[in-house]
Parts: structure tokens; sequence; C-alpha cells
């Protein structure tokens, strides 16, 4: 991983990106105070890694965990205002197969962007840009099928995607964010749901048609020259919204709610 000058970040410079990302990301409601994960990349199989569990506007660069490409945590860990001794998330996966598939992606962001959901979830496609500044920012938009959170469901059918795009939404889940610095994958995060706001307003005020394809694929070569990848050209990507033969069956009625009440209630009983 480098920093903003691409030179080479060290554990304690990395744990404090991780601390500050993760402090401003709740501060601007991108995610709640126990959603979402963030990691950087050291090296080789060594990463850093928000702990499960820790309120994400008080983390602090101690609060951090060094994991080796398996996601075993390296050396002692620290401990949890509850007493108890720190974990990654349950989403580690998701962190280490972006890294995994992608040697030139150095941080990664899983966030609860809340207006990118809610349009995908009322039916709206992100994926076809309204405005332009998008392409230029993240390039193509993805929706991955459904995937059931905190298991090895999300890293298998997310990997394929993460292969080809910078900026994916997990429907009824959250979003993911790659970048070459943490700055970047932030950046890319800012823009999702800054342009899931405009979306959002465009349909509250009576819709408006996207992009045509043709000044789409004008864009894209304009942004081209700004790596990596903006839009997969190979035929092993996945569609940028998922048909119905890749479409993942949704949880039966009430069971999604079911796991995020006992979630909340995980979480609230943690709190000191």
């Amino acid at each position: 991983m480098q920093n903003r000058e691409g030179q080479h970040l060290d554990e304690r410079a990395a744990r404090s990106q991780l601390a500050e990302v993760a402090r401003e990301i709740y501060a601007r409601k991108l995610s709640g105070a126990m959603d979402g994960n963030l990691s950087i990349r050291l090296g080789k199989d060594r990463f850093v890694t928000t702990p499960s569990g820790v309120h994400k506007g008080r983390l602090t660069p101690a609060d951090m965990l060094l994991v080796d490409g398996a996601g075993r945590v390296i050396g002692t860990p620290g401990k949890a205002p509850d007493g108890k001794w720190l974990k990654p998330s349950s989403e580690l996966g998701l962190h280490l197969v972006s890294y995994a598939r992608r040697p030139d992606v150095g941080a990664v962001i899983h966030a609860h962007p809340p207006l990118a959901i809610a349009y995908t979830l009322a039916g709206g496609k992100l994926s076809e840009p309204l405005v332009s500044e998008v392409i230029f920012a993240v390039g193509q938009i993805a929706t991955a099928p459904y995937t059931t959170p905190t298991t090895a469901q999300v890293p298998e059918v997310l990997g394929d995607y993460v292969a080809c795009y910078d900026c994916i939404i997990m429907p009824r889940h959250g979003s993911v964010t790659v970048g070459a610095t943490l700055d970047l994958a932030l950046a890319r995060l800012d823009a999702l749901e800054h342009t899931a706001n405009i979306a959002c307003m465009v349909k509250m005020l009576g819709g408006a048609p996207p992009i045509q394809a043709g000044e789409v694929d004008r864009l894209f070569d304009l942004a081209r020259p700004v790596p990596p990848p903006y839009r997969c050209e190979t035929n092993a990507c996945p569609p940028p919204e998922p048909t119905a033969a890749r479409r993942l069956d949704p949880p039966a009625a009430g069971e999604l709610e079911a796991r995020l009440v006992q979630e909340v209630l995980r979480a609230l009983s943690q709190r000191p």
C-alpha cells in the first residue's frame, strides 16, 4: 500500500488512516455505528483492517487488526471497551478476495450508503448514468446479485465483480469501493452516494432518461487514461446488473428482518 505521495505506507500510518476514514464515514452517515468495514494492504499477505463490533465513530489506531492472507490475526489483538478481544469482521473475506483478484487494489471499503441502497431497492439502476461525472469518478457502477451477509456467499459472488468494477452495490446490504489508496476508495464511495442523491431527486421530480449509449461510450473513452479499469471489456466479466440466471434467491419473508434485529441487539449488547 502507498500513501498520497506514492511512498510505502507502514502499519502505523495505515492504522491512523483507517481510524480517520472510519470516523469520517460515520460522521457523514455513509454507514451506521456498527456497520461496514475498511482495510488497507501493507504487502504480500499483510493487511490492516477495522475490528468487528466497535463504534466506527470512535475507532482509534490501536483498535485496528493486522491479519494475513487467510484472515488470521497476526500478533496480539487489542480489547474492545467491554474487555473482549477484538476480532476481524465476518466480511473480511470480501476484502481478501478483492486483494487476491486485483493486484492494483491497495484499500477496500465496505459501507452502507443509505441513498444508494434505497435507490436500487426501489428499482433504480445506478449502472445507467444520469450525469457524466460519475463515469470519471467511479466508471461503471455495478449491482451484484443478492448474497446473504456474513456468509461465504459474499466473497464467492463478489470476487467476479470486484475483478472488473471499482464500485459495486450489494442489494439489501451495502456497497464495496476499492482503490489504490484508501483516499481513492473513499472518494468512490462519496461519488456513489452523491450520484444516488441526484438519482433520487430526479425520480422525485418526475424522472429523466439516462445518458444515451453513444455518449456513454465517448465518456468512457475520455476517462480511459485514468487507471485502472473503468469498464471491463472482456466476456468473462459479469454484467453491471444481475441477470435472471445469475440472480440469487432473496431470503424468505421476515428472514432478513429477523437477522438484522439480531445483529442490532448483538451490537447494542456490546456497548459499554
